[in-house]
């Protein structure tokens, strides 16, 4: 399929462009500057975006519908709140494999003389914050952000897949997905000490999270469903890690073990409905 080789093509070939000009998904420490980040941000932007120009032109190009209707239901609700419930119940699961750091964690990076004019009741109210944060931009530039990424697989890849059925083709969907991850994890995206193995993980992941990006999509009726489902995860998923010790990458968090394990639970809860 043309549009699958222009989309690797493209986003390896501006990855790779972004590392030979001494651009690292993963900075080191010493490196991190508000400079940098905001290099990364931009960069991590045009990344997600690539897969969405390729699938404009060829959808146009083709006469392939990609519906962006801004019509929520309660389906856009259930996308919404889906990522807070992984990445809250991620947490329990990863217990056994990291200990538990505690609420101070979340603010453990503030300094100390600006922690003493806070009152003592806004701590309890941080993890809650935190949550509201995410799901503000999960729904505002997270949102757009993901619909780079949706407007090719769930959108013209599920168009031109479809014809297969769900699952068959959520699971050839998810593996592009997955792979399509690649250089960003073995820079250390979301598995910074197991890049080799976090590909294959990514993968998997990619496989697990896709029936429930497709479910929204088609039940809500719009890509911007999807996009709000990925957007807002992209957000919170960061909560699973902040409060356990990253002991093992591939055992903790919403991108690991426990995340795998919930989106396994849901997808058989998925295949009696679909």
């Amino acid at each position: 399929m043309s549009a699958l080789y222009w989309t690797f093509g493209l986003s390896w070939g501006v990855y790779l462009l972004f590392y030979l000009l001494g651009g690292r998904w993963n900075p080191a420490p010493e490196e991190a500057n508000p400079e940098t980040a905001l290099l990364l941000t931009a960069f991590g932007f045009l990344y997600m975006w690539i897969p969405g120009l390729v699938a404009l032109y060829f959808a146009r190009k083709e006469g392939v519908r990609l519906p962006l209707a801004l019509r929520p239901n309660r389906y856009w609700l259930f996308a919404w709140l889906f990522p807070v419930a992984l990445s809250l119940l991620s947490l329990p699961l990863s217990l056994p494999f990291a200990p538990w750091r505690g609420f101070a964690a979340l603010y453990g990076g503030i300094p100390p003389e600006d922690l003493a004019l806070l009152p003592q009741g806004f701590f309890r109210l941080i993890p809650l914050i935190l949550l509201l944060t995410g799901l503000l931009a999960g729904a505002t530039v997270n949102l757009v952000a993901a619909l780079g990424e949706e407007l090719m697989w769930r959108g013209y890849l599920w168009e031109r897949l479809r014809d297969r059925g769900f699952w068959p083709a959520s699971l050839e969907i998810g593996f592009y997905w997955g792979l399509w991850h690649a250089p960003l994890v073995l820079s250390g995206h979301n598995y910074p000490h197991e890049p080799l193995l976090g590909v294959p993980m990514m993968v998997l992941f990619a496989l697990l999270l896709t029936p429930a990006l497709l479910y929204v999509r088609e039940k809500g009726g719009s890509l911007l469903a999807a996009a709000l489902l990925h957007g807002t995860l992209n957000a919170v998923a960061g909560l699973s890690l902040l409060l356990v010790e990253r002991t093992h990458d591939l055992l903790i968090g919403v991108v690991g073990l426990p995340g795998l394990f919930l989106l396994a639970l849901f997808n058989l809860w998925l295949r009696r409905r679909v």
